[in-house]
């Protein structure tokens, strides 16, 4: 199994520090978004360390199985990835047609759009993870 650490926490910092910096110039009075970066940036940064944290305790037994879990690792990636277009694409469609009706913002339905792939990347990995 691949490891991930660095990526992930790379990425949960970048999250964190844009949500901050967003927090601070951010000066209009509605919702302000910073906040649900950094919720993000924190959940992504404790499912990171939670999941090195296991890795390190299966190190032996990880390398004894490391050629069957790289072919395994593989099929699993290429089926989150049809998972995931699939979801691309009906997601793309759902909001061309909304915006035919409600004037959406391109901010928020790039947020819906990032939050929606997290989701059912994270998902259907866990899911291809059990099943296969």
């Amino acid at each position: 199994m691949k490891n991930l650490f660095i990526q992930r926490f790379l990425v949960s910092t970048l999250i964190i520090i844009f949500g901050i910096i967003r927090m601070i110039l951010d000066t209009s009075v509605s919702f302000n978004f910073g906040y649900i970066f950094v919720f993000l940036g924190g959940i992504l940064l404790l499912y990171s360390t939670i999941s090195y944290i296991t890795s390190r305790k299966n190190k032996s037994l990880e390398k004894e199985l490391s050629k069957e879990y790289d072919e395994r690792d593989a099929l699993i990636d290429g089926k989150v990835a049809r998972f995931s277009l699939h979801i691309v694409i009906c997601e793309i469609l759902i909001l061309m047609f909304l915006t035919n009706f409600v004037a959406i913002p391109t901010n928020t339905a790039l947020f819906v759009f990032l939050v929606s792939l997290i989701i059912s990347e994270i998902g259907s990995r866990k899911y291809y993870n059990l099943v296969l």
